[in-house]
């Protein structure tokens, strides 16, 4: 009888074996994970195309139900409109001159002011583009002066752009007076306020072009087309 006992032990510990293999998780049988679906969502552009290169850029933002290109827009952050919400005043820190507007396409197709409201699709591609006031059609490459307006440091939040189509001969005077927002003394020879603000007496308006300062004939200078005026608010 003793003798049969090691032969017994020896199966026993064999079905365990065969029952700890069968237990066992084998890595085919592990729960798969699946990566979550990325969130819909809607590009806004802004192409500066030859009017404004630098000004070119692309963003992400969300989708939802019932989002409107408007809303789209002014989620974007980039866009201000008119008091009127009817026009883009600026996009970014840029605004332009009455010879240039801001137009809007939709996937590719222009889309009119009075149909901002219309709703947006997952995967819409918003574009906000410079094209010339008076332009019937596309394809005309216009050149453009720009126009930087900046507080310094002493009025830092002060820091704006006006751009608008290069007009031969022109000189900084003339783009001074047509930008709108600087006021000339009578005999235009020098800068009275920009943007309403007027220096107090250890202030002036400094003017630079491609950031080298002008002398005090400078407004006479002829501009060549992309060539950038800076206005700056220091201390004399």
């Amino acid at each position: 009888m003793n003798k049969k006992i090691p032969g017994f032990i020896g199966i026993c510990l064999l079905i365990l074996v065969i029952l700890s293999g069968c237990t066992e998780t084998r890595p085919s049988e592990q729960p798969v994970v699946q990566e979550t679906e990325p969130t819909n969502s809607i590009t806004v552009a802004v192409d500066g195309s030859t009017f404004l290169p630098d000004a070119t850029k692309s963003i992400k933002r969300d989708f939802s139900e019932g989002l409107t290109l408007k809303k789209a827009l002014s989620n974007s952050g980039l866009v201000d409109f008119t008091a009127d919400g009817k026009r883009i005043q600026s996009v970014g820190e840029v605004s332009l001159d009455s010879s240039l507007t801001w137009a809007v396409k939709l996937n590719g197709k222009d889309i009119d002011p009075e149909d901002w409201n219309m709703e947006l699709h997952a995967k819409d591609e918003v574009i906000i583009y410079v094209k010339a006031a008076d332009s019937t059609g596309e394809g005309v490459a216009y050149q453009t002066t720009l126009l930087k307006v900046s507080g310094g440091n002493i009025m830092p939040n002060l820091n704006r752009q006006y751009a608008g189509v290069y007009i031969q001969e022109c000189t900084v005077r003339d783009v001074l007076k047509s930008s709108g927002v600087v006021r000339m003394s009578e005999n235009n020879k020098y800068v009275v306020a920009v943007e309403n603000v007027i220096p107090r007496m250890n202030q002036r308006w400094v003017i630079k072009v491609n950031d080298k300062e002008l002398m005090d004939n400078g407004l006479d200078m002829k501009l060549s087309p992309r060539d950038a005026i800076k206005l700056e608010l220091t201390t004399s």
